[in-house]
């Protein structure tokens, strides 16, 4: 994908300044690599301090030659993290009183030390302002996006006509991965929060698709060690076994989410059932997402589904349930906003999501999809395929 333009960098600037007036603040630090990228275009090591008018500064500790090439914006060099104040000084950033920061992600040793170098400002949370303003795409992200999901559509298509009974989960992920990183695959994902070593994706045969493990998903997988304790493991597909192939493509810089679900001979037929099931809430979920709705109430449509179908107990895990059946996606894979319980996000045209009805029968396997979706006023457009 191309570079995104200048003015995409500055409406998104305005934007954000238009919130921190809102707020009372006289600026704010960013410092996350997501938000960082979202505002400048780098995810080096640099300080962005955003006045709530004006031109924003960016302070770039490591690498300033690769900050200054890739950022939007004047990037000056930071030889310590004490040389802060003097050079906002020097930008004419001075009395500040309140200031945000994502408070919601960064180290409390980091929080301590801006606090000793900004003596006396008040700070508040802005991790939201951010998640907020980043739920709604830009035509140049939709158009990202979409490259994405094509790419992505490219490797599941590949996996298709590669896969066969006999293999292991590991050997089917090398071949899957393999693939992917060939076509431009960044090999990880972002995940905004507490560092978890999350692969890019889960490859789950039989009883092993139904694993649950420390994350906050409704299946998991087996894994390799107790470290990792998700994706595939060493255990080989057998016939009759569902195989869960749930994957983050990230073409670019945009992330798509994508569940396929192989069900051949001999597969229960609680399966099969609940698959058609599974498919049935996606595309009535996808009807009713257009702009105005609650996500909450796209959860409790999902959850009434599943119930008529006599499937509750099983729906998004089984015993301790997830309570979701949908999160948003973009440069982070959990951005909002999330189709969950109670969730009063009121759903706007250009918000994506990645929707994921599946049901867990311990045991014997899993049943389900996963695709990516922009919503619009017709409903939610269906990126992935």
């Amino acid at each position: 994908m191309a570079k995104l333009e200048y003015i995409e960098y500055k409406n998104r600037l305005r934007r954000f300044q238009e919130s921190l007036q809102a707020l009372d603040l006289d600026g704010a630090l960013v410092y996350q690599a997501a938000d960082l990228y979202y505002l400048t275009g780098t995810a080096q090591s640099c300080h962005l301090f955003v006045p709530a008018a004006g031109e924003p500064l960016l302070l770039a500790y490591r690498d300033f030659e690769r900050a200054r090439e890739e950022s939007a914006w004047q990037v000056r060099p930071l030889g310590s993290f004490k040389d802060i104040p003097g050079l906002l000084a020097e930008a004419g950033l001075t009395g500040l009183r309140r200031l945000g920061l994502e408070l919601d992600v960064i180290p409390l040793s980091l929080f301590r030390r801006y606090e000793a170098l900004l003596p006396g400002v008040q700070w508040a949370d802005i991790g939201q302002v951010l998640r907020r303003q980043r739920m709604v795409k830009s035509p140049a992200e939709l158009e990202a996006l979409r490259w994405s999901a094509a790419k992505h559509a490219e490797v599941f298509r590949y996996i298709t006509a590669r896969i066969r009974p006999g293999m292991t989960e590991l050997e089917i992920a090398a071949e899957f991965e393999s693939y992917a990183r060939r076509l431009g695959h960044q090999g990880a994902k972002r995940f905004r929060g507490q560092e978890q070593g999350m692969i890019p994706g889960l490859v789950a045969a039989g009883a092993n698709s139904a694993r649950t493990s420390c994350f906050n998903l409704p299946l998991a997988g087996l894994g390799l060690s107790p470290l990792y304790p998700m994706g595939a493991s060493q255990h080989v597909w057998e016939e009759g076994e569902p195989l869960l192939i749930d994957y983050a493509g990230v073409y670019g810089d945009y992330t798509v989410d994508q569940t396929r679900i192989y069900l051949g001979k001999g597969v229960p037929e609680d399966l099969r059932q609940a698959q058609e099931v599974a498919m049935e809430i996606a595309s009535r979920v996808a009807e009713e997402a257009r702009p105005g709705v609650t996500a909450g109430d796209l959860y409790d449509l999902a959850v009434a589904m599943a119930a008529r179908a006599g499937l509750q107990e099983h729906f998004m895990g089984y015993g301790r349930q997830v309570t979701y059946i949908g999160h948003g996606v973009g440069l982070d894979l959990n951005e909002w906003p999330v189709i969950a319980r109670g969730d009063k996000t009121v759903l706007a045209a250009g918000m994506v999501f990645a929707l994921e009805p599946k049901f867990v029968f311990p045991g014997m396997g899993s049943a389900g999809v996963e695709d990516t979706y922009v919503v619009t006023d017709r409903g939610a457009e269906k990126l992935t395929y």
